[in-house]
């Protein structure tokens, strides 16, 4: 039974697209009939090896080079393997020479941070024995002012 449905229903979806396809062809049948027709260029040996060889001396990408030249980037690979060409490295090794550059740098401003933080901990440390030395201080005064009724502070009103 379900079997019988199953193809009942392609039937009717075959049918349904094959009027939609009439249709369309009896509203366009040029349009239709380009789109289903591919050119394809056929090039001589001496035009592949002369595209191989602008491939090759130019500073471009693969896919900017075929774009340019309006050649699928397969069919340029196909052309190199078939000529037993080596594909140019793209500034592979300005990658690998920037990387270390790069890391290199890093690792400079790596071991400069953990100078600096060092450098902080021990200002802050400092910092901290200063600020008790002048609580100890300001306790002292205070102490010897209550104590001996003297004015050790100095008057900031008098000139």
């Amino acid at each position: 039974m379900r079997v019988q449905n199953l193809n009942c229903l392609t039937l009717v979806v075959c049918k349904l697209w094959c009027s939609v396809l009439n249709k369309l062809t009896l509203l366009n049948p040029l349009k239709i009939m380009e789109k289903g027709k591919k050119k394809y260029n056929l090039y001589t040996d001496s035009e592949r090896m002369s595209y191989i060889r602008e491939y090759l001396s130019s500073p471009e990408s693969k896919y900017q080079f075929c774009k340019r030249i309006g050649v699928c980037c397969k069919v340029l690979n196909y052309w190199l393997v078939k000529y037993q060409i080596e594909d140019k490295v793209m500034k592979s090794c300005e990658k690998t020479t920037e990387s270390s550059v790069v890391s290199a740098a890093m690792a400079e401003l790596q071991k400069e941070l953990s100078l600096l933080r060092a450098e902080n901990r021990k200002l802050q440390s400092a910092l901290a024995d200063e600020s008790l030395s002048h609580e100890a201080c300001e306790e002292l005064i205070n102490l010897a002012e209550s104590t001996y009724h003297i004015k050790v502070r100095k008057n900031s009103d008098a000139k």
